[in-house]
């Protein structure tokens, strides 16, 4: 700390470029090290990243906090929140010296904050302060040699009466664990706890709703499952085809909703925590105007007029209908065996057939197939619905178990038991997506992953607005794939998906490795390296704050590429 001290009050007045000579080696400030990972080239440019590394022990914490993923998660997303929220507090405002940002309810790998192999790395964004272009050595020595080891200490150092809370986080996680391998043992495809809290504050709020309906499992879906010696009773919902059902506001969209979000853990006191689902797990609905290449909608869509296959189907603008097939072939593509399908946000032609529209004009004369014709055999070939439907009364007599949702309350209509669906598929139905190659796939877009100007050496990964992500001149709608939960999450995909599609032309060559892998399994191998160590060893991976999305999602954001 003394070192670094020195070294910024020989800076000062001087010009505000020499700010970057701060970035030639680690400053040692005991217990933890300080790193620049970048340093802003002027006042008003955007924030100087720092790393602070500190060895686990340096901080006061056991060995087992660093020993599993449970474990690590758990400790990372609890600091990650505390620090964030002492930064707040502190240096609150636009203009705050520094910057943390503050994390929804779920519990997700961050660059931010992670622990491997023993060692903590927390990255902060930190404003050097300057007069013009001249460096203010003795404001700038306050926030790195004052300011940041407060703020470590206080944030990140082992606090024994906290210790029942981070307790809390991994008992969430190791449970969650658990329950993951006994529904596939039950024959189910999702779990939701009595006691859960499904509502939230507001349509703009993840908090819980004050006063809500607690959930309690309908009897006949009820199961008790063995969760680390602890014994949870909730409503298992089996695999096969499951519709949610119920007048309007009485909560059967607020009950998919939790589902959808529960792809990921959430933090003790969110009132979903223990709502379980297969990973895997997707929703679809309609998006129109998305692009479509090489798709094969054939399953969904039949040759159009003028003889036109839909085996190698592409648009730039897809039809409402068009889309949500090719949203569900391209999601089975990527891995998903359970999807979430909520009527109010499909197209209609693409749920149902009326039966008078079908007796006028018959198959010959429309091209597309409901997915009423379809889910039968996608169920039986082990695809997971659950869908809303309070409209769609053709849906109640295909589903193998329908709930009734009335005053927040989950009623049982029908049950036929996780024994519906054959434990597993004796074939696939015709017409099933098939997974394309990875560097066939990907080798068209290369041309355009490219830096956007001659002076600069990298290609940028960016956001427009909230969700047009850019990887170089590739664009990507990802405003209808819901379980990106957030602005970090969809940078993540986007510096993964800018890793595998620079990997994608170095491995065109040969049948091993990459070149002959499914976009789904190269995006799966990237998540793994990424849930052991970080984003470290992703180029670009520690300059700019992400969260690690789902395989699965990946995949899906590289079928939108245009």
């Amino acid at each position: 700390m003394k070192a670094l001290y020195q070294k910024i009050r020989t800076l000062n007045g001087k010009n505000y470029g020499l700010y970057k000579s701060l970035a030639d080696k680690p400053w040692d400030f005991g217990d933890f090290v300080l790193d620049f990972l970048h340093v802003q080239g002027d006042p008003f440019a955007p924030a100087s990243r720092v790393v602070v590394r500190a060895k686990l022990s340096a901080l006061g914490y056991a060995p087992e906090w660093g020993s599993d993923f449970e474990h690590r998660l758990a400790l990372s997303d609890f600091l990650y929140r505390r620090l964030g929220r002492l930064v707040q507090e502190r240096y609150p405002g636009k203009d705050a010296a520094v910057v943390f940002n503050t994390a929804g309810p779920e519990m997700l790998v961050r660059n931010s904050l992670w622990i491997d192999n023993g060692e903590l790395r927390a990255c902060l964004q930190v404003r050097l302060p300057g007069e013009g272009r001249k460096i203010q050595a003795e404001e700038a020595a306050e926030i790195l040699t004052m300011v940041l080891p407060d703020l470590v200490s206080a944030g990140l150092y082992c606090d024994k009466a906290a210790l029942p809370a981070l307790q809390d986080y991994y008992r969430v996680l190791a449970e969650r664990k658990a329950i993951l391998a006994e529904l596939d043992a039950r024959g189910l495809c999702a779990f939701v706890p009595d006691g859960a809290v499904l509502p939230r504050a507001s349509g703009l709020s993840e908090a819980p709703l004050e006063g809500a309906v607690k959930f309690e499992a309908p009897e006949e879906l009820a199961v008790t499952l063995n969760a680390c010696g602890r014994e949870i009773r909730g409503m298992g919902i089996p695999k096969g085809i499951t519709v949610i059902t119920g007048g309007a506001f009485h909560g059967k969209s607020t009950l998919l909703q939790a589902l959808i979000r529960a792809v990921f853990p959430h933090v003790p006191g969110d009132g979903r925590e223990g709502i379980v689902v297969d990973e895997t797990a997707l929703r679809v609905g309609v998006e129109d105007g998305r692009s479509v290449r090489g798709t094969d909608l054939s399953m969904f869509v039949r040759d159009l007029p003028g003889g036109i296959s839909t085996k190698d189907f592409n648009t730039l603008s897809a039809s409402g209908s068009t889309s949500e097939a090719a949203n569900l072939l391209e999601a089975m593509e990527a891995g998903a065996r359970t999807f979430f399908i909520d009527e109010d946000s499909s197209a209609v032609n693409f749920l149902i057939r009326d039966v008078r529209v079908r007796k006028l004009l018959g198959d010959e004369r429309e091209p597309l197939i409901p997915l009423t014709d379809r889910i039968r055999e996608l169920a039986t070939a082990g695809m997971s619905f659950v869908l809303v439907a309070g409209a769609c009364g053709d849906y109640l007599d295909i589903a193998d178990n329908i709930i009734v949702m009335a005053n927040y309350r989950a009623e049982c209509a029908k049950f036929n038991g996780a024994e519906a669906v054959p434990a597993a598929a004796p074939s696939a139905p015709a017409g099933m997506p098939t997974t394309r190659p990875f560097a066939a796939y990907m080798q068209p877009l290369q041309k355009s992953v490219r830096p956007a100007s001659a002076v600069e050496r990298q290609v940028k990964v960016k956001l427009s607005g909230d969700f047009l992500l850019q990887i170089g001149f590739l664009v990507a709608d990802t405003s209808r794939l819901v379980t990106l939960v957030d602005k970090q999450q969809r940078l993540g995909a986007g510096f993964m998906m800018l890793n595998m599609l620079q990997n994608a032309a170095s491995n065109s060559e040969g049948e091993a490795g990459v070149a002959g892998e499914s976009v789904a399994a190269v995006a799966q191998k990237l998540c793994d390296s990424i849930r052991n160590v970080g984003f470290r060893n992703l180029p670009q991976g520690m300059s700019r704050e992400m969260s690690l999305p789902r395989a699965v999602d990946i995949a899906c954001v590289a079928f939108r590429l245009r």
